[in-house]
């Protein structure tokens, strides 16, 4: 006899429930929560935030929500499809993009751009 009531169980083979069966059951089930007490659901998850915490976290989450709504995107989907419609650049084209960068930082950085530096 085997003792293993998982591999038991796992042999059985289950039926379905009747359609009435779950119907009933949820029928049951959705005039049993009515929207007052889903109310209190959330409360009931808000009571686990301890209370010296809760106003923080709701200024904190209030500020997050502020600058999501207000910030706009680094950048726009149009330039992004548009970077996506050019062929991608080339070895050497990075090289020359490089060196140029490097040559406009030169200039920038010279001392003679700086002009004369007060003491401290």
């Amino acid at each position: 006899m085997n003792t293993d009531i998982e591999s038991t169980l796992r042999a059985q083979r289950w039926r379905d429930p009747p359609p009435e069966f779950l119907e009933r059951v949820l029928d049951h089930a959705l005039q049993n929560v009515p929207a007052s007490n889903r109310k209190w659901r959330v409360l009931e998850w808000l009571a686990f935030i301890p209370r010296p915490l809760r106003l923080p976290l709701a200024a904190c989450w209030l500020l997050a929500f502020f600058f999501r709504v207000t910030t706009p995107e680094a950048i726009p989907q149009s330039t992004l499809n548009s970077y996506a419609k050019l062929p991608p650049m080339t070895p050497a084209q990075l090289l020359a993009n490089r060196k140029e960068i490097e040559r406009l930082a030169d200039e920038l950085l010279h001392p003679q751009h700086h002009g004369v530096i007060p003491p401290l």
